[in-house]
């Protein structure tokens, strides 16, 4: 079995169409949106439908939530702040209702345990290894007998590891295939759809087969300069534009 993961889409029509593309060539059975569908770009009800239409499991992120509640949205910088206020003002009753029904944090079959920024919380941060290593101690705790989750949040590709001695380590990034040791702990960040930061615009996501368990990071590209005029047209900050271009 092959699920694709996605996370930060950040109203970013192309990028979102160009990865469900190549989603589409790997026979997946599920497709797991890890939060942040709306903010920043410019076609946020776009977004929403196709999440919706493909009928994918959806985690809340922070964009999210500041979409549909204006207070949360004011502790954002400038910038995100702009976007979100007219991607909240731009979403239809519907969309709001699709962001206000999902969770912080959802476990999948038991198994892998699903969140954006940080479990219960998504607007925290896994960045550093004290994060990090909160984290695996949420899952220990919290969902014992779950040793993979995956997250968002921070736009860049991460996989960290907890080793059977409790050792925390980041791994290197690879662009073979990763195979899971099954007596390890794992945090997966797929990277971003519509606002990679990793020095690249191209959009990014992965692919985890289960048997046996491996990750497959991949990078697609997708009609910038569209992205880019509609963000112009919509009168969002520049800035917002000419950073897709340099992937920051």
């Amino acid at each position: 079995m092959k699920i694709a993961f996605i996370s930060d889409i950040h109203s970013n029509l192309e990028a979102f169409r160009a990865v469900l593309v190549e989603i589409d060539k790997e026979n997946v059975s599920l497709i797991v949106n890890l939060g942040d569908l709306v903010g920043y770009n410019a076609s946020p009800r776009e977004c929403v439908d196709l999440v919706k239409q493909r009928q994918m499991i959806s985690i809340l992120g922070n964009h999210d939530r500041a979409a549909i509640e204006p207070k949360f949205a004011e502790g954002f910088n400038i910038l995100a702040y702009q976007a979100l206020v007219w991607s909240s003002k731009s979403l239809a009753p519907k969309h709001k209702r699709f962001l206000e029904d999902l969770e912080h944090t959802k476990t999948l079959w038991d198994r892998y345990l699903l969140f954006h920024g940080a479990p219960g919380n998504p607007a925290a941060y896994l960045s550093f290894l004290f994060q990090t290593k909160r984290a695996f101690n949420y899952m220990r705790k919290k969902t014992p007998g779950v040793r993979i989750g995956f997250f968002g949040h921070t736009h860049h590709r991460a996989v960290w590891q907890r080793d059977v001695r409790g050792k925390v380590s980041r791994l290197e990034m690879s662009h073979d295939d990763l195979l899971l040791d099954p007596e390890q702990m794992y945090l997966i960040n797929p990277g971003s759809v519509g606002q990679p930061r990793q020095r690249q615009w191209k959009a990014s996501y992965l692919i985890f087969s289960n048997e046996p368990q491996t990750i497959q990071f991949r990078s697609v590209a997708y009609d910038l300069h569209s992205a880019q005029t509609k963000i112009r047209t919509a009168q969002l900050p520049e800035y917002l534009a000419e950073r897709l271009a340099e992937g920051i």
